[in-house]
């Protein structure tokens, strides 16, 4: 139930969230984060982990504000030696 002077409507609730630049920062460490543990995680579905794959895949060109290349430069890790270890451990676990 609504409550009085409450419409219930999305744009109301995004009136009430103030990001800041702290919040957003750990939202691409959990984006990061999460993203290599489903990888891994066997109870992740197989749509799941290729769409992670295709996530770190992506081509710089098609970047964007969540996109691998920016969550792990903002921590200051190399997104291409990142990537290629965590394929190759990928890989080995998939043919294990």
């Amino acid at each position: 139930m609504n409550e009085p002077g409450d419409s219930g409507n999305a744009t109301d609730l995004n009136r009430d969230i103030h990001w800041v630049e702290e919040d957003i920062f750990r939202l691409h460490g959990h984006l990061l984060e999460k993203s290599l543990h489903d990888l891994f995680d066997s109870r992740a579905s197989t749509l799941t982990r290729a769409e992670i794959l295709e996530w770190m895949q992506l081509p710089r060109d098609q970047s964007n504000a969540f996109s691998y290349l920016v969550c792990c430069r903002l921590f200051g890790l190399d997104p291409e030696d990142i990537r290629d270890r965590v394929l190759k451990h990928y890989r080995q676990s998939c043919t294990h």
